[in-house]
């Protein structure tokens, strides 16, 4: 077990959280003063820097492929199989249009996706003739594994989950839906924004085939930035949709060129150099904090948080019981932006859903023992 968090020196270091009680990390995370220091330092640098000369060239290539490493990290994988990514969507998408689809062919998803999933696979679905299965609720949240095997068949290409779920909170079985597939051609794509940075994340363990997570959340990183995992094997199967400069060396005047062997293949061009510093920044001090006692904590601040807000007055509690990530989603009386507007103004900033209709606290790591108070004050408001 690691050393416990200085909470206050953490707090510190995110100056959003003098001002408010802030939980919503779920939608983004408050900056961390680091984050910000290094992105203004990497832009003051560059004042005096040929961006396209030998050492601003060089400066690129060592901040990315220490990116690279940074973000393998945090998932327990290497460097050679991460992209840099604008966000989650965008390697989600990279993995859904890179599959050589045929009309007919099959994906399995849930009725929980982000649209950052749901949307790219039904425009695949509409473009290509696909047919798509969507697990229930319960399906997703009770046996993955099982429903998984139900619904499996040979023309099956791609399982679309999160592995936590944005609009309940729950913790899906990925991993189980992974060992579903293993005798399949499947190829089991993970969601990753709720859960890396809040839960422990180790994609060899889960056996999926792919993975996309993003900067802005739990990870406390700039807006405009996400990682994406491809292993080598997943590498033979998705094929470049998105393919320009950064794919590869040796170009020629036909395009042709020498691909990256490793997933770096699926960058685009051109990175945003400033952002790429900030969470390179970012993920050290997070690193430096303590993956394992940041995930500890994100656990017990989303458990005083659900006692917090249970058995008040018209509040439903929609996230399930027991060990999850660090979201709580309630059903309140009347309208969710109504609802959230009332707890806004008694201190507490979460988020709203409209499905289902709720309110969604997202406990960091970082929350204090007032911030609970404020979000029980809030909810208190709501009363039917």
């Amino acid at each position: 077990m690691g050393m416990p968090i200085d909470i206050s020196h953490v707090r510190a270091e995110l100056p959003l959280l003098a001002d408010q009680a802030y939980l919503n990390t779920g939608g983004t995370g408050p900056l961390p003063r680091i984050v910000a220091d290094a992105i203004c330092g990497a832009a003051s640098a560059q004042l005096g820097m040929a961006r396209m000369g030998p050492e601003g060239v060089a400066v690129t290539e060592q901040v990315l492929a220490d990116l690279r490493e940074a973000t393998a990290a945090v998932i327990g994988a290497v460097a050679d199989d991460m992209a840099i990514t604008a966000n989650t969507t965008t390697g989600l998408d990279i993995v859904i249009w890179g599959i050589d689809w045929q009309p007919g062919d099959h994906v399995i998803t849930t009725e929980l996706e982000h649209p950052g999933m749901s949307v790219p696979i039904a425009v695949a679905a509409r473009r290509h003739g696909l047919r798509v299965t969507y697990l229930t609720r319960a399906e997703a949240e009770l046996d993955l594994e099982a429903a998984v095997g139900r619904y499996i068949e040979p023309r099956t290409r791609l399982i679309g989950l999160s592995h936590v779920s944005w609009c309940t909170g729950a913790v899906l079985d990925v991993a189980g839906a992974a060992r579903s597939a293993l005798a399949s051609d499947a190829i089991v794509l993970v969601d990753g924004a709720q859960s890396v940075g809040a839960i422990g994340v180790d994609v060899a363990r889960l056996g999926v085939g792919a993975y996309a997570f993003p900067s802005q959340k739990w990870l406390l990183g700039p807006e405009g930035l996400g990682a994406l995992w491809v292993p080598a094997a997943t590498r033979e199967v998705v094929d470049l949709t998105f393919a320009a400069y950064e794919a590869g060396t040796g170009h020629q005047p036909d395009g042709s060129l020498d691909l990256y062997p490793g997933t770096r293949r699926y960058e685009i061009s051109t990175p945003p150099l400033l952002l790429c510093h900030g969470w390179l920044a970012g993920l050290r001090w997070l690193e430096a904090v303590g993956w394992d006692e940041i995930c500890r904590a994100t656990r017990v601040n989303q458990a005083r948080a659900r006692e917090a807000v249970s058995g008040l007055p018209g509040i439903d509690i929609l996230t399930p019981p027991g060990d999850q990530a660090g979201l709580v989603v309630f059903g309140v009386p009347g309208d969710p932006e109504g609802a959230f507007r009332r707890v806004l103004e008694a201190g507490a900033c979460l988020r709203w859903l409209v499905s289902p209709p709720a309110l969604r606290a997202s406990l960091g790591f970082f929350v204090s023992e007032s911030d609970i108070d404020a979000l029980r004050a809030g909810v208190r408001r709501l009363r039917p």
